[in-house]
């Protein structure tokens, strides 16, 4: 429809005028002047809707919202409830006196109940009912409070009873208010006094309306039998031959109703009791059903410590590594009394229960359903009074940025509820660990970055996931002899022999553990220290831990002795750490990180004697220094790392020195032109997609699909990433490429992609800063896919799991497609390749193995091959981190620092000592040492700034079906009087790559 324009001048509206009165500058304290100003507006108007500007509240409708909305208005119900019920009860005492006049003290103390019911009553039915005169007799409330009090006074005039029985009918009016006053206090409210669940609350409205309804009809009932029947029939006959009536349908007693209003009166009782009841047992038989055993609150012993796991879903392979690492008996007596309660949302899943069933988390750990972001639940697993949160994060999903989200609202809530406990933070994806830190919270571990920083270092160094696995994570000699007994089962099959065996479970059996130094120490130099306790302890001391007292100078970029600031020495927050100083000079305040055996060996270091050996020139120590933390502090406090340095000092933003973020290419890296050696390369058996949302392109050059297949014909050795995740591409590759691209690595190692979803633009434009990355479009799941990664000139290949595919409660099938590619790369490729395979379940480990009779039911994942040798990987180990930087609050600084490296640090600590940079790990042959120990190699790499750490043996073995193969394991931290091997290759920690050996 078209609208006809008029022609006719329209008036011109006014603008509207709004006038704001102020008070005036010049007035006086006595009396105040007020100035208008006025506002000219033709876009706004300040005017209220009709029915605000017509109608105000009264005071009483005021008063009685701030009644409603405070904990005054739920007294005030529960003080009419105990009223009502002491009138009921009084009742109930007179019923003695049926046949004989009551007692004085019965009636007075009925009237002052009376009294004081009507004194509390009349102002609430004021404020809250009352509109006119006529609502006193409209209104079921003052009804009923006139029907209770009028037989106290009839009965105060009239003592006898029998003079007045006609206020037998007004009695179970008495217990229908007090039922009312009852309901009104069991109703769920945010300000109620009671703080009732909402089952409990319909629990106690449904017994309290059957009690209630027997009393009433009770009273009624033993009133009329009396008064007009003349029967003999006590209260509590009435009460039970009603509750009869109702329970079972007939009469079951020797009281039988032998009139007709007696028995109308039941059947008006029984016909109520058979419209009510059967629907209030309904809905409460639903409500209990709703209510989860998981509900209960959170118990303990007085005084027992407790931590809390607040997790989206239960994953059970995280949930396994973590309570079994906190729990086990590595940590000490300490944690064998403390509780674990998992609050979560949702009820636990079938396996779950069973896995919380056994004996050793039954009686320690509780689960508690409920949200981390309603206060009552908090209060219901004792947040207050925990030890640490644990905040886990949701490994396998399609909304990472969604779980990220969620827990920072988590770590939100928690630090707001309560900032006293400790805060440890799982978080997916890097870009959010910003937001985590505003929080200050103990501990942040990143799940995508190390996991891609773990498999690229794989790929460097094999074997490196397992030497990391074992150092991080605590094994009992009940675990080792385990170990051993499951190997030496199997030790037939895979063709190893004692030794072997032996070599493997002491080396898985070493872990890091944080100590003090001796006094005896002090002066040395920190590669002596490292040679000494190897010698004497067999122990290696490869990092320390400098106080931040030694504060960073931007101008000289050096560290120089702070003595204006006041450091506190005992917290281990104010500490920097440092992978093998070198030439480092112990002052005495330093911290140390060992590799060893066991505890005991480290608690040694700190009471160590040196004796003899030449001491070096120290750094001058102010006399006010503070002791040096004893180990049971280190192992229960948490600490910091490098990056502290930051928050602590903040100078200006021009002499603040750059940091690169970790896993971002360097510099040097970003320098290089990659304008040719960074293509999207899409596979010669794909076309491409017209519809594609983006195009992706590189500086100023296209490429067209015939002539992308000329790019990588010609690469070999290189590393085959594959994904076969069929809806998303891996976020954050950043992570695995950064490592492989550090300037002190010798040879760039080509990485080629294959994925069968393209990279977003933002995804491939920070891959190509990085050079010799290319993508190609396949499924690594068809040999065909696979050949386009030309897999058969790769040297090495990585399959990484569908982080987006959700978890079923059921067969551990989601490793399946993993397997497949591993079986398809190992069959196609005729030389051996190293293939490492990201698990989702770590338990599928075993089926790695290429001799199938080497894989039983009761096969562990330690005891499989492919874990022995470092080829495979599971998120859940990274669960197990988290856990061990409750006890080693300096752990994740120290993977993070080998896995990422850190700024080079300077010493100001004399000639003697040159500063000191960053060591990165390596792994080198040590053919100038074949048939030599390893105590000979190891003082030799030591005398040359380098420390070893363990070694990745080789061994060929014949399987069963007499093929040979190769078998490696690693060895972490071996025996002075070990042999090495002609295949042996050994970790080590250095400033560049070690020759010589």
């Amino acid at each position: 429809m078209s609208r006809a324009v008029s022609t006719t001048p329209e008036p011109i509206e006014e603008p509207n005028h709004v006038t704001f009165l102020l008070p005036s500058k010049t007035s006086s304290s006595s009396s105040r002047a007020s100035s208008e100003v006025s506002v000219t507006s033709t876009n706004f108007a300040l005017k209220q809707p009709r029915y605000h500007a017509l109608y105000q509240p009264s005071w009483r409708e005021q008063l009685a919202v701030e009644l409603d909305n405070s904990a005054i208005g739920s007294i005030w119900k529960l003080v009419d409830a105990f009223l009502n019920i002491l009138l009921c009860l009084i009742y109930i005492a007179h019923t003695a006196y049926m046949r004989e006049q009551l007692p004085t003290f019965n009636v007075c103390f009925e009237v002052v109940v009376a009294i004081l019911l009507l004194m509390e009553y009349v102002p609430k039915f004021y404020i809250y009912e009352f509109e006119s005169w006529k609502s006193i007799f409209t209104k079921v409330s003052p009804i009923l409070t006139a029907l209770t009090v009028f037989p106290v006074f009839a009965t105060a005039m009239d003592p006898v009873f029998k003079e007045t029985r006609y206020i037998v009918f007004f009695y179970p009016f008495r217990f229908i208010r007090c039922y009312l006053s009852v309901y009104a206090c069991l109703v769920r409210s945010e300000k109620s006094v009671l703080k009732l669940g909402q089952v409990t609350s319909k629990t106690l409205i449904f017994l309290q309306s059957i009690l209630f309804l027997i009393l009433a009809g009770s009273s009624l009932l033993h009133g009329v039998e009396y008064a007009y029947m003349e029967e003999d029939v006590s209260f509590l006959d009435a009460v039970f031959f009603t509750t009869i009536m109702l329970g079972t349908v007939g009469y079951l007693s020797d009281i039988v109703p032998d009139n007709a209003f007696p028995r109308i009166l039941l059947l008006v009782i029984f016909t109520t009791g058979l419209v009510f009841i059967p629907y209030s047992i309904s809905e409460l038989t639903m409500l209990i059903r709703s209510k989860s055993v998981y509900d209960k609150p959170f118990r303990k012993i007085s005084q027992q410590p407790h931590v809390i796991i607040i997790t989206p879903t239960i994953e059970l392979p995280s949930l396994k590594h973590f309570l079994k690492e906190f729990y086990s008996l590595a940590h000490g007596s300490a944690t064998v009394n403390t509780k674990v309660a998992i609050l979560n949302p949702l009820d636990p899943t079938d396996r779950v229960k069973t896995f919380l069933s056994d004996p050793v988390f039954a009686h320690r750990v509780q689960y508690v359903r409920g949200s981390s972001l309603d206060a009552r639940n908090l209060e219901k697993v004792d947040a207050k009074n925990a030890s640490a949160y644990f905040i886990l994060a949701k490994k396998y999903t399609q909304q990472s940025e969604v779980i990220d989200a969620e827990n920072v609202l988590k770590a939100i809530a928690l630090s707001k509820f309560d900032e006293g406990p400790k805060l440890y933070i799982q978080c997916i994806l890097p870009e959010n660990k910003i937001h985590f830190e505003s929080l200050n919270p103990d501990q942040i571990i990143c799940i995508d970055e190390l996991k891609l920083a773990i498999l690229a270092h794989s790929c460097l160094t094999p074997g490196f996931s397992t030497l990391l696995y074992g150092l991080t994570t605590s094994f009992t000699f009940e675990s080792a002899h385990e170990l051993r007994r499951g190997t030496r089962k199997r030790r037939s099959s895979i063709s190893l022999d004692c030794e072997d065996i032996e070599d493997y479970i002491t080396g898985f059996s070493q872990s890091i553990y944080t100590t003090t130094l001796s006094d005896h120490f002090s002066g040395h130099n920190f590669l002596s220290v490292v040679e000494r306790l190897y010698d004497d302890l067999g122990v290696v001391l490869f990092a320390l831990g400098i106080p931040k007292q030694y504060s960073f100078s931007t101008s000289s970029a050096r560290w120089i002795f702070d003595y204006k600031n006041d450091y506190d020495v005992n917290d281990p927050k104010n500490y920097t750490i440092l992978i093998n100083p070198d030439d480092h000079i112990l002052n005495g305040d330093e911290i140390g990180f060992v590799i060893a055996l066991d505890g005991s060996l480290a608690d040694d270091i700190a009471t160590y004697e040196w004796h003899g050996g030449q001491k070096h020139k120290i750094i001058s120590v102010p006399s006010e220094q503070h002791p040096l933390l004893t180990n049971d502090t280190l192992k229960n406090i948490g600490g910091g790392s490098y990056f502290d340095k930051k928050k602590n000092h903040k100078p200006a933003a021009s002499d603040m020195p750059h940091y690169e973020y970790p896993h971002r290419p360097d510099s040097f890296t970003l320098r290089r032109q990659r304008a040719f050696s960074t293509p999207l390369v899409l596979a010669p058996d794909h076309e491409m997609l017209h519809d594609y949302s983006h195009n992706i392109t590189l500086s100023s050059h296209s490429y067209d699909v015939e002539n992308m297949n000329s790019i990588i014909e010609k690469i070999t050795d290189h590393i085959l990433l594959c994904d076969y995740s069929q809806t998303t591409f891996p976020r954050n590759l950043d992570c695995f490429v950064s490592p492989l691209r550090k300037p002190h690595l010798e040879k760039i190692i080509p990485i080629v992609i294959l994925s069968p979803t393209r990279p977003s633009q933002n995804q491939w434009k920070i891959l190509s800063q990085f050079e010799k990355v290319y993508f190609v479009e396949g499924n690594p799941m068809m040999r065909e896919g696979l050949d386009c990664g030309r897999v058969r000139f790769a040297k090495q290949a990585v399959v990484l799991a569908d982080s987006s595919r959700l978890l079923r409660n059921g067969e551990k099938t989601e490793d399946a497609s993993a397997m497949l590619v591993f079986l398809n790369i190992k069959a196609m490729c005729k030389e051996n390749i190293d293939v490492f395979v990201e698990f989702v379940h770590m338990d599928n480990m075993k089926f790695m193995s290429e001799d199938a009779s080497a894989i039983d039911k009761s096969m562990q994942a330690h005891h499989s091959p492919a874990f022995m040798a470092g080829t495979c990987f599971s998120l859940s180990m990274l669960d197990s981190i988290i856990c061990q930087s409750f006890y080693q609050p300096h752990i994740v600084t120290i993977i993070e620092q080998m896995l990422f490296g850190a700024p080079p640090l300077h010493l100001l600590s004399g000639p003697t000592c040159p500063a000191p940079s960053h060591s990165h790990f390596y792994q080198i042959p040590v053919k100038s040492f074949i048939g030599c120990q390893y105590g000979e190699l190891f003082r030799s790499m030591v005398q040359k700034k380098v420390i070893p750490l363990g070694l990745y043996r080789t061994k060929k073995v014949k399987t069963v079906n007499g093929n040979e193969k190769e078998l490696k394991y690693v060895y972490t931290c071996p025996k002075s009087k070990v042999v090495l091997r002609n295949d042996d290759k050994v970790f080590v920690l250095s400033k560049k790559v070690p020759t010589g050996f």
